[in-house]
């Protein structure tokens, strides 16, 4: 048997082998099939509550240990969309119920962390051939739609790509949002607060500024 961890469990199932002819090895296969119209299939159901002050709570916890050169993954979701409606590899739904102020309270869709001690290569990559009509959409409302307190060399690099506003939309210049500029009615305009200090008509002749 492989070396099993120091579990409390009352049920282990536990497999050693060497695979060499190809093909998938499995542990624990669910398979179910469902045919009617107004259901809620779920294959797999876990459900955890605790009241717990010190420790870690997981709902599922997977530890996966990479030895060799080969792809893995510690979850792997696939979703084949033959029919309209929404397909969703992952879905995470949090809700913050506390109404006290006692102590930090941070409810967090995903966390990433990488512990070293040599860099990952990236914290969420978004790839695959059959492309996206957005790679990342940010559909809710937020004070920030994207905070980037961490330090990084280059912030934002867009490479070959182009930045794009709506008119009227700011670029703040600095942190309170006072220097500003935006395009708006044919100008560029530039601001200190409510104030317009100065602005470049688009449709004039060419000239050096």
């Amino acid at each position: 048997t492989p070396d099993i961890p120091p579990l409390d469990s009352p049920i282990v199932f536990a497999r050693e082998e060497t695979h060499i002819k190809g093909g998938t090895v499995e542990v624990l296969s669910l398979i179910q099939e469902e045919k009617g119209d107004n259901s809620f299939p779920w294959t797999l159901y876990t459900q955890l509550r605790t009241r717990h002050t010190t420790g870690d709570a997981c709902g599922i916890c997977t530890r996966l240990y990479k030895d060799g050169p080969g792809w893995c993954a510690g979850i792997h979701s696939e979703v084949f969309s033959k029919n309209w409606g929404v397909g969703i590899g992952v879905n995470i739904e949090v809700s913050n119920q506390y109404e006290g102020t006692q102590g930090f309270n941070a409810i967090l869709g995903i966390e990433m962390q990488s512990l070293g001690p040599k860099p990952a290569l990236a914290g969420l990559q978004v790839e695959g051939p059959g492309g996206y009509e957005s790679m990342v959409r940010l559909r809710s409302t937020a004070k920030t739609g994207i905070e980037l307190t961490g330090k990084c060399d280059v912030g934002v690099n867009l490479h070959a790509n182009s930045l794009r506003l709506d008119e009227g939309a700011f670029v703040q210049l600095d942190q309170t949002g006072q220097i500003k500029l935006r395009y708006h009615e044919g100008n560029i305009e530039f601001f200190n607060g409510d104030k317009r200090i100065a602005y470049l008509p688009t449709n004039a002749e060419d000239h050096k500024l």
